[in-house]
């Protein structure tokens, strides 16, 4: 596989890493019965922090053809708070418009999550997006999808077939682009002179205070912080004007970017704010991620303990919620069958498929804890629909095993 050798924001070679999490199968990779008894591929899990530009990421690279050859996530097979963060973020660039017959451009559409309700709600838009099988449920649902990998190719034929484009959105997309060179000139080159650019990314400093280790895995190559995005963002004409932060998927920042042309949107004081966040939370020193690095073995010592305590008890447990967050945690503990007898999770596409490496059977929520006494809660950033939602378990005296920032039960 590919290995870097210099950091993919600024260049520059002096990078130290931090973690380990040692070598795992993609956590995207989930197995066929027919597979569990074919050699899976390990691939180095070691995150970086770049003492020039302050970013974070990973250094070996796993090509983007093979991350995203069976991708099994669709982003509308989500928590109800997910869903009404789209339609809310939809709402917004809509009211945000003088002009309603704007030309909108979503980098990453997956599904239309949010490519949909901006239609309904009379948007001229376009879709990209390099999954068969997202792109596939996205047509079905009436929308325009362009199936490839985003670049500067893909921005060229677009401004020839449609115009410029007054809004461009990326969200949860930014992580996984490894040569963001070339992605972020697409953008800069496809969005007219008072365009903006908006994406949402996971917040490093969320990842770093709440140990949200589990956000990294090979799909996501950089963990971004303002800091770091502010300066990478000049280098292609853009500046930051705003960011707001929500709570939906564990904490996620909007970060609203403006061509330099654009005289039109002013800088919001939050962009201050964050960077001084930052700075307090020490997101431009090493020594931030060394401990943070420390702090991820001891809670890998933890949740250890207390799952070898409760299975030396007899009790049955499950997991649930089956995505690359919860797989790689899995791999990184290294638990299996021997402890979870299956694992959970809403998406059909991953019904009857096993977790990589640890080989945990997958199945539907339905009827899937009857006589089960905990519940490891991988999917823990949707925690609160999740409990909602199986108040039988729960009053029939289950619990579910929360394991970030610390393990403990709930409710």
């Amino acid at each position: 596989m590919p290995k870097r050798d210099n950091c993919r924001l600024c260049g520059g070679k002096d990078v130290v890493c931090f973690l380990s999490l040692s070598s795992m199968p993609r956590a995207g990779a989930y197995l066929k019965k027919e597979d569990l008894s074919k050699p899976e591929i390990p691939y180095p899990l070691d995150v970086y922090f770049c003492k020039t530009c302050y970013s974070v990421q990973l250094f070996d690279i796993i090509p983007r053809e093979i991350l995203f050859n069976d991708y099994r996530y669709l982003s509308s097979v989500a928590s109800q708070s997910v869903l009404d963060h789209f339609d809310s973020y939809a709402h917004e660039i809509r009211d945000g418009l003088t002009n309603q017959l704007a030309f909108v451009v979503e980098i990453a559409c997956n599904d239309g999550i949010l490519l949909k309700p901006l239609k309904d709600l009379g948007m001229n838009c376009l879709g990209i997006d390099p999954d068969p099988n997202s792109v596939k449920v996205a047509r079905e649902k009436d929308l325009e999808v362009i199936n490839d990998f985003f670049g500067e190719k893909i921005a060229d034929g677009i401004k020839k077939k449609f115009s410029t484009a007054d809004v461009i959105i990326a969200n949860a997309v930014f992580a996984h682009v490894d040569d963001m060179d070339d992605f972020t000139a697409g953008t800069a080159t496809l969005l007219n002179e008072n365009g903006i650019f908006i994406f949402e990314v996971h917040h490093l400093a969320d990842i770093i205070v709440e140990l949200q280790y589990d956000s990294i895995y090979h799909e996501h190559f950089s963990y971004h912080s303002i800091i770091a995005l502010s300066s990478f963002l000049k280098k292609y004409g853009m500046d930051i004007y705003d960011v707001k932060k929500f709570s939906v998927r564990g904490g996620m920042i909007r970060v609203y970017a403006k061509k330099n042309t654009n005289t039109h949107q002013k800088v919001s004081p939050s962009v201050t704010e964050f960077l001084e966040l930052e700075k307090k939370l020490g997101l431009d020193k090493i020594d931030t991620f060394m401990k943070f690095g420390e702090n991820v073995m001891k809670h890998k010592s933890e949740i250890l303990d207390l799952l070898n305590k409760l299975k030396l008890e007899g009790k049955k447990i499950v997991a649930y919620g089956m995505s690359g967050r919860g797989n790689t945690l899995l791999n990184f503990w290294k638990i299996g069958t021997d402890i979870i007898d299956y694992g959970i999770d809403a998406s059909p596409a991953r019904y009857n498929r096993y977790v990589p490496g640890m080989h945990i059977p997958i199945i539907s929520p339905e009827n899937a804890l009857e006589d089960v006494d905990y519940a490891l809660l991988l999917a823990w950033v949707f925690k609160d629909d999740i409990i909602k939602k199986e108040k039988n378990f729960v009053e029939n005296g289950g619990k579910f095993i929360i394991p970030m920032p610390s393990p403990h039960f709930e409710p």
